[in-house]
């Protein structure tokens, strides 16, 4: 269900801000992928995405499919989110899509991690979502993996300053066990 959630959705819906990271030979070592405009994009996925999914692939939401394994609490929200079209945690505060309309997942194979790669990827990324107009970028991540919250760190990236959760952690930028982090795009991206 991942490869919906995070893949299948961006290079059917925004191809033109996924990128593919190559070793040289072919072979795909990391991506980065996003939108250049979330809540547009959101639409698109609940519009054109979502009514063609194979619904034996991926039941639909609230549908109870017997299975103990797709009955999960975690499965159930995966279900949710690919036809729902949640794919930030910036959606329900439009003050500050607003600011940070654009969206991004990265990843890169941890052998080709600390290579220089993930500062040009973004820079590949920032650069192309500023010309489509984005005046601001927004991610979410495990607020327990410090290493990735330092690369955005060093990258201009900064913790969203409201509590995103309706005051449940009562910890500005957190929802759950996820981080967001913002950027202004006026500045470069350092490599």
């Amino acid at each position: 269900m991942g490869s919906y959630l995070w893949y299948k959705a961006y290079v059917s819906l925004s191809p033109e801000t996924c990128f593919v990271l190559d070793d040289g030979s072919g072979r795909a070592v990391g991506y980065i992928i996003g939108a250049s405009e979330t809540a547009g994009f959101s639409q698109r996925w609940r519009d054109v995405f979502a009514p063609i999914l194979d619904p034996k692939l991926i039941p639909r939401p609230g549908l109870d499919t017997g299975d103990p394994d797709m009955e999960r609490e975690d499965v159930r929200d995966l279900r949710r989110g690919v036809y729902s079209g949640e794919c930030s945690m910036l959606q329900g505060e439009p003050h500050l899509l607003q600011q940070y309309p654009s969206h991004l997942h990265i990843n890169i194979l941890p052998e080709h991690q600390r290579q220089g790669w993930g500062p040009k990827m973004m820079k590949t990324f920032l650069d192309r979502v500023q010309t489509l107009g984005a005046r601001g970028v927004h991610l979410g991540m495990m607020r327990t993996n410090s290493g990735a919250k330092q690369f955005y760190e060093r990258l201009g990236f900064r913790l969203c300053n409201e509590v995103l959760d309706g005051g449940v952690s009562g910890e500005r930028g957190r929802h759950g066990d996820a981080i967001c982090l913002i950027k202004d795009l006026q500045a470069t991206v350092r490599s």
